[in-house]
């Protein structure tokens, strides 16, 4: 990981990630893991994202995970935000950290609440992408 977050957001080819969790929240009845990827990637499908995926969009993946595991267990973001001190393998672990958080909330919540949470993260989101 070489990039922050507001960096990200500069990025003519990577997603806006308060755009995508704002997206994601019309599509929580897919649960969120897909409701990312629907709103990020615009599918769900693998083989239609898989040839044109940049790894700008798989890095916006992975810090709204973390944006989104980290308004449910504040443990997910206690090392901070990920920014250019993150190596690849540090941002892999605290995405399967957030990963992990963020599905069992789902499991024990309904579409309504995951809706109301995918938002929250945009809103949280915003802020960091506006951050100089």
């Amino acid at each position: 990981m070489t990039i922050s977050v507001a960096e990200l957001a500069a990025l003519p080819s990577a997603p806006a990630i308060s755009r995508g969790l704002r997206e994601a929240a019309s599509y929580a009845d897919h649960g969120p893991l897909l409701a990312l990827r629907r709103a990020l990637f615009g599918t769900i499908n693998y083989e239609d994202f898989a040839a044109v995926i940049t790894p700008e969009h798989a890095i916006a993946e992975g810090i709204a995970l973390i944006i989104v595991g980290g308004l449910v267990d504040s443990e997910v973001t206690d090392h901070g935000w990920p920014d250019a001190t993150w190596g690849a393998g540090y941002f892999s672990q605290r995405v399967a950290h957030a990963h992990q958080v963020v599905t069992g909330w789902a499991a024990t919540h309904n579409e309504q609440q995951l809706a109301h949470l995918l938002e929250a993260a945009a809103d949280r989101a915003q802020t960091l992408e506006r951050a100089a």
